[in-house]
């Protein structure tokens, strides 16, 4: 039997393996922080990785949410606890083992990393499914969440009945680098001289 009669064999008996076919929809990170399912869209990640709680250094005199530094890949960055830096509460400071998505801000190549319960996957999302900032509302009260909490979310969509929120990293970049990189590192450093 040749080669070409088994694939020719395989195209009758398997067409679907043979023909292409059109992933549709954007794709993003699904991740969980307490009650949530949370996205983030794939080109805002660098990486992610699972860390163990000793790797991650942290800081005297920083806030709580910001749980340390850690180097990846030649590049050295701030982790933050995800859902203490939103306002729910934090992960344990116990875990041996931490879930980390690293971010990287496209406009000045800043990386941050954000700790998370367990990342989940990769889920793809058509933007017509995406609801807009009012309908977000009517996602946090089924989880009996702060309606503060809109205001890190820019949409938000059901995935088999499951409520997932789009993370709204500009707003996360800039409350990290108003509140927590600029302020508190130059009082970290007028301290120490």
């Amino acid at each position: 039997m040749s080669s070409t009669s088994t694939i020719s064999r395989l195209q009758e008996l398997l067409p679907q393996l043979f023909q292409a076919s059109e992933i549709k929809g954007d794709r993003y990170l699904r991740f969980g922080i307490n009650k949530l399912s949370v996205l983030i869209p794939m080109g805002n990640i660098q990486e992610s990785l699972l860390v163990s709680g000793e790797k991650i250094t942290p800081i005297p005199k920083m806030p709580l949410s910001m749980m340390g530094l850690i180097s990846s890949r030649e590049a050295v960055f701030c982790v933050f606890d995800l859902g203490q830096l939103i306002g729910l509460p934090p992960l344990s400071s116990y875990l041996r083992q931490y879930h980390v998505v690293v971010l990287k801000e496209l406009s000045s190549d800043l990386l941050i990393g954000i700790a998370v319960h367990q990342i989940q996957g990769v889920t793809r999302v058509i933007s017509e499914e995406i609801c807009t900032d009012e309908e977000i509302y009517s996602l946090l009260p089924k989880k009996d969440l702060p309606m503060f909490l809109k205001n890190y979310f820019k949409g938000g969509f059901q995935d088999m009945g499951e409520d997932l929120l789009i993370l709204d990293l500009p707003t996360l970049f800039s409350q990290i680098e108003s509140s927590h990189l600029q302020k508190e590192s130059h009082d970290y450093i007028l301290n120490q001289n």
